[in-house]
């Protein structure tokens, strides 16, 4: 299945109803951003909500240390970086037919999403770590270690204002945790998607 086909098979579905609210997760730099802004893009705004998750990713994860590597800091591949509370709590009240205020992140303003628009993406690696009953279905990205790097390099460094040589120097960290505590969430996914090297292989899907 080609990027196209997976898209296409998506809009149908949110538009017949079949998915109200879909999960899309991976780890950093896998392309699951990009993905959700392409389908958000594709389906009637005035109907669909794009609840980005980031922001709910803790700011003060350096206060702990991972059991298992102590000399190593917390990165979000791990569920204890993670307001999965407070998301879980807006991903409700969303689905509850309540208004929502985003969190402001350095890069994004602070939105109101509205309750009456009957469809929710949730997009972030906090997905992977919430019930999988909250969503109708579930998209998990992935790369190899190569084109993460070259992605978040790409994307921190303009995006995020981040400096290189910080970036460079916790990438191993992130990977090595990437597949310690965080790769076993992708079993949990419907659809599995490889962005490796810039092409799209969907490794396992469960679309009706």
């Amino acid at each position: 299945m080609k990027k196209n086909d997976l898209m296409d098979q998506l809009v149908s579905e949110i538009e017949t109803g079949k998915i109200r609210t879909l999960g899309i997760y991976g780890h950093g730099a896998s392309g699951k951003s990009t993905f959700a802004q392409e389908l958000y893009q594709t389906l009637d705004s005035a109907k669909v909500n794009l609840l980005e998750t980031d922001p709910y990713i803790a700011s003060n994860r350096h206060l702990v240390v991972p059991k298992e590597t102590p000399d190593q800091k917390v990165t979000a591949c791990l569920p204890v970086a993670h307001e999965l509370a407070s998301l879980q709590r807006d991903i409700h009240a969303l689905q509850a037919g309540m208004d929502v205020l985003t969190i402001e992140e350095p890069w994004k303003a602070s939105e109101v999403l509205s309750g009456t628009k009957p469809v929710l993406i949730v997009e972030g690696m906090s997905v992977g770590f919430l019930p999988k009953e909250l969503f109708d279905r579930t998209i998990c990205f992935y790369t190899d270690e190569e084109t993460e790097l070259k992605r978040r390099l790409a994307r921190d460094t303009t995006v995020r204002n981040r400096d290189a040589s910080v970036i460079l120097a916790t990438h191993q960290i992130r990977r090595e945790q990437y597949l310690r505590y965080y790769k076993e969430t992708e079993s949990r996914a419907d659809i599995l998607v490889d962005q490796s090297e810039g092409k799209i292989d969907v490794k396992r899907t469960q679309l009706i």
